[in-house]
């Protein structure tokens, strides 16, 4: 996406806002909240693991969907309308049951066969969406989507596409020949800001190590629709991550071997479906790990058979991890040397070695309870090692609007804006590890779609600083050295990167305050594109257990019992022995124990609320030792060039 084109989304959505009052939902919905649903039994993680909160993004139920049936010069109308109607039921159904009724599509306006009476050739899309736009009078929106059906074959192309914003609900444009719901879904997928499902095969490795170019193919994962799946066959979770409708993820404590027990993918929201974790060594890669069942459900009952639909036969868990191209997304790994459909599933007995020392070992596979049983390892990191923990840290705000989130300021995206719009003043962003960290260097890329002297939207601020939250007192401290000014003429005043080093401080959270530029409401807010913290986890420090005191027991007073006058009895007299007493006295005793319990952390990655951390997590920082994390991160995608088929399928495009 360009400047310009961010600019104008940032304004677009602010406009839609003010204008659309009952889309307006509360701070803590954005800042991750999502809603509840019934909690069957799902599988539990033994210890060792904590609670991941992937934060919500989809803020949109209805998308309101306008599908024009065009036939341009050369080609003839070959379907009826009924066929894209029940196209879009079926993609409704299909992101209704993936997203637990999170995101719908319903159908605005259908139109059927429009002759295109200019000469705009088949494959212009972007000439047919014009053309239709000012035929139809359509204006885009928040969660409105156009999609052009034109005929299959000559002299349309065998490939689709679909705009690609940076939010699930900036709506967008689709185009493609018929209509197929598999091509439908995939490209509003698209429109949800959802990339290409795609995979990896290396030569002698599962993982890929940095610097290496294994064969990445775009649609390569065959069990997601953003992939090459070519069925209703249940979402990956980086694709559910992406939108914000993946519950009950958890993550490995580092070190030790962990084990977990996965429900499959197909066991729907409530279940226990994944794990993830980041690279001790490369924060910036993030693995997950799930299970695909061979039968996990396909939705609308096979109403729609494609014949390039993957065949599943074959029941596995699947390692993925982030594409360096769109972090986002997800690579799916495939098993070395293998170029059978079966390539993409780790099978039970099968020990994965991925970089830096991790492995992911399938104890068991339970097809008739649909679940398996892994061992995950995951090394700590280095706490030497400056790298960027942006990605394990949970951001809050002083304020965020309805139309913005705190976590669009960490998630990688510099199309995504943390905004404090209307408001002026200081306003702060704040991110929350879940133990001690080493911090060194921040850099921050602003966001503006106003120039300085208009007093309107959003404008860099006039300077911002670093605090940091010290436990020892309960407040905010301001960083020495950690202020950054900029003058009218320097770029970072814009979106370049401004960055301020310091001396290495340790704390559990940071907090980066900006002073508006403008001085009332409306005339001015800062919005951030994104923020980089530089640093590492500093060894945790478990102060010494106070000893055990056990409070002696009081004695046991029994009144004495009155004297019984017995007969003494003879002594019994042993040949050669001496004589034995008729009675003996047995000694009694008692013991003591004590009992200790254990605690367990939680990981946000979700903007939660804006209060300063309590000395709870300090103390649950001490006790959990976390590796990774982070928003979901996110680049926008390249388009991929058109493609011919014969007898391939058609081209997912861009």
């Amino acid at each position: 996406m360009t400047v310009g084109a961010r600019r104008a989304t940032a304004a677009s959505r602010r406009t839609a806002a003010v204008l659309s009052a009952v889309l307006a939902i509360s701070a803590a919905v954005l800042a991750g909240a999502s809603p509840a649903v019934a909690s069957p039994v799902r599988a539990e993680a033994g210890p060792g693991f904590v609670d991941v909160d992937v934060p919500a993004r989809a803020d949109i139920r209805d998308h309101r969907v306008t599908i024009a049936l065009l036939a341009p010069q050369g080609s003839e109308p070959s379907f009826a309308a009924d066929e894209a109607r029940r196209s879009l039921e079926l993609v409704d159904e299909f992101y209704d049951r993936e997203t637990n009724g999170a995101i719908r599509f319903e159908l605005e306006q259908l139109l059927d066969w429009q002759s295109v009476d200019q000469p705009i050739g088949c494959s212009d899309t972007a000439g047919l969406h014009q053309w239709l736009r000012e035929r139809i009078g359509w204006q885009g929106g928040a969660a409105r989507h156009l999609v052009i059906m034109v005929p299959p074959g000559d002299p349309c192309p065998t490939w689709a596409n679909g705009e690609q914003p940076g939010d699930p609900d900036d709506g967008g444009g689709t185009f493609q020949p018929g209509p197929d719901p598999y091509l439908l879904a995939h490209e509003l997928g698209h429109n949800l800001s959802l990339a290409h499902a795609s995979s990896i095969r290396c030569d002698t490795s599962w993982d890929y190590p940095a610097g290496v170019e294994c064969p990445r193919d775009e649609y390569g994962n065959r069990t997601d629709m953003m992939g090459g799946a070519w069925s209703f066959l249940p979402l990956s979770s980086p694709t559910l991550a992406r939108l914000g409708v993946l519950p009950n993820v958890r993550e490995p404590v580092c070190g030790d071997a962990r084990t977990a027990v996965l429900d499959s993918l197909g066991a729907g929201t409530a279940a226990s479906r994944t794990l993830t974790w980041t690279d001790p060594e490369n924060p910036d890669a993030r693995y997950w790990v799930q299970y695909s069942d061979a039968s996990d459900p396909v939705s609308g009952d096979g109403a729609w058979p494609s014949p390039w639909q993957a065949e599943r036969t074959v029941s596995g868990v699947q390692i993925l991890r982030s594409n360096p191209a769109q972090p986002y997304g997800g690579d799916l790994l495939e098993r070395p040397g293998d170029t059978t459909e079966a390539n993409e599933f780790v099978t039970a007995g099968e020990t994965v070695a991925l970089n830096s020392g991790m492995t992911v070992r399938v104890d068991e596979i339970d097809e008739i309870a649909h679940r398996a049983t892994v061992t995950v390892t995951v090394p700590c990191a280095d706490p030497t090692t400056v790298r960027d923990i942006t990605g394990s840290a949970v951001a809050t705000a002083s304020y965020v609007p309805e139309w913005s989130s705190a976590a669009a300021a960490v998630d990688g995206d510099p199309g995504s804006v943390w905004s404090s719009w209307p408001r002026v003043g200081e306003q702060w962003l704040e991110l929350t590890w879940g133990g001690p960290v080493t911090v060194e260097r921040v850099s921050v890329a602003l966001a503006r779609d106003a120039a300085d002297d208009e007093a309107r939207g959003l404008i860099p601020p006039r300077a911002w600083r670093v605090e940091r939250w010290d436990a020892a007192t309960g407040r905010w401290l301001a960083v020495a050295g950690a202020t950054f000014t900029p003058s009218r003429d320097e770029p970072s005043r814009d979106e370049s990167p401004g960055e301020v080093a310091f001396q290495r401080v340790t704390t559990s959270a940071i907090r980066l305050v900006f002073d508006a530029w403008g001085e009332a409401e409306y005339t001015g807010s800062t919005g951030v594109a994104d923020i980089a913290v530089f640093g590492g986890t500093a060894p945790p420090v478990v102060d010494p257990e106070p000893p055990v005191v056990v409070d002696p027991e009081p004695p046991v007073i029994v009144d004495p019992e009155p004297p019984v006058a017995v007969e003494p009895e003879p002594p019994v007299v042993v040949p050669g022995g001496s004589a034995v007493p008729g009675g003996s006295a047995v000694p009694g005793g008692s013991s003591a124990g004590t009992a200790r319990g254990a605690a367990s952390g939680v990981r946000s990655l979700a903007a939660t609320g804006g209060a300063a951390p309590s000395a709870a997590i300090a103390v649950a920082a001490l006790l959990t030792v976390l590796a990774g994390g982070g928003a979901m991160l996110a680049r926008h995608r390249t388009p991929s060039r058109p493609r011919v088929q014969t007898t391939s399928p058609p081209h997912l495009a861009d």
